[in-house]
């Protein structure tokens, strides 16, 4: 399949998706299902965009639609951080430790307030009529060649920026590092699923369910960090305490267990390569 269809096809696929979770959240944003899809949708979207200027060269409607994208982002991060955080908790702190119960309240007033503002935000005119539009015809010279030859130069770039960020995210101690990996695996995985159909690849599935669960389990450790950090600043600077809480013991211990399952699987991280559609 040329550049060109195969990106024509996926685009119409993500943008009615798009639309389809933003309905879906704005009738209830109360939801972690809706807000949960809606960002990944978005995401897509955002992959999409980045795949297609870089094949075909900008588009000034499509940078137009994505600052709009990114906008939303912003705020649906914010409510979807904070009920990760519920959850997590939910799962994890064992009861009777007051700390830990008072941290509890906080995140939970955070989900509600994020809610009522997602819900104004995705209720509002301008949200709703947030459009993606569909490119006009490659320039010449452009998207005209195969998809999985010029798709692989693309992959081959983010792949070089997780790798780059590789070595240094291996350092228990420099969560920063293990965030900017991370970021950059979030775009190669997004980037691939663009690029997938045009591999003839038949293992697509298993493939995108390897790279999912690796983005799950670094999303996981930092989740871990995030609240391990604002835990300790709550337990000192608001309750004058000095001793670690139940739930900052609870949370170390998950992010030292996921944290040893990432160095295995980030040994092996490689192997994941040769999957993309370019390397049949």
């Amino acid at each position: 399949m040329r550049a060109s269809g195969l990106l024509s096809e996926a685009g119409r696929e993500r943008i009615g998706r798009f639309r389809e979770c933003l309905n879906g959240a704005a009738a209830d944003p109360s939801r972690e299902e809706t807000i949960h899809d809606l960002r990944v949708s978005i995401r897509r979207v955002l992959a999409w965009i980045a795949v297609h200027e870089a094949m075909a060269g900008p588009d000034r409607r499509l940078t137009a639609a994505r600052a709009s994208l990114k906008r939303l982002m912003s705020p649906l991060g914010k409510l979807r951080d904070a009920q990760v955080k519920r959850d997590r908790i939910r799962g994890l702190v064992p009861a009777g430790d007051e700390p830990s119960y008072r941290y509890a309240v906080l995140v939970v007033s955070d989900v509600l307030r994020w809610e009522r503002r997602a819900g104004k935000l995705l209720a509002g005119k301008r949200i709703r009529a947030i459009r993606v539009p569909m490119p006009g015809a490659f320039p010449e010279g452009r998207g005209g060649g195969n998809a999985p030859d010029e798709g692989a130069l693309l992959l081959a770039r983010l792949w070089a920026d997780v790798a780059r960020h590789t070595p240094a995210a291996l350092d228990p101690s420099n969560p920063l590092a293990l965030h900017r990996m991370r970021l950059a695996f979030k775009k190669y995985r997004y980037a691939w699923e663009a690029l997938a159909p045009g591999g003839g690849h038949g293992n697509a599935k298993r493939t995108a369910k390897r790279l999912h669960a690796f983005q799950t389990l670094l999303g996981t450790i930092h989740d871990c960090d995030g609240i391990l950090v604002e835990a300790r600043a709550f337990r000192e600077g608001i309750l004058g305490l000095r001793e670690e809480c139940a739930l900052e013991t609870a949370f170390r211990t998950l992010r030292s267990r996921s944290f040893r399952e990432f160095r295995e699987m980030a040994g092996k991280l490689e192997s994941l390569r040769p999957l993309c559609p370019s390397n049949r």
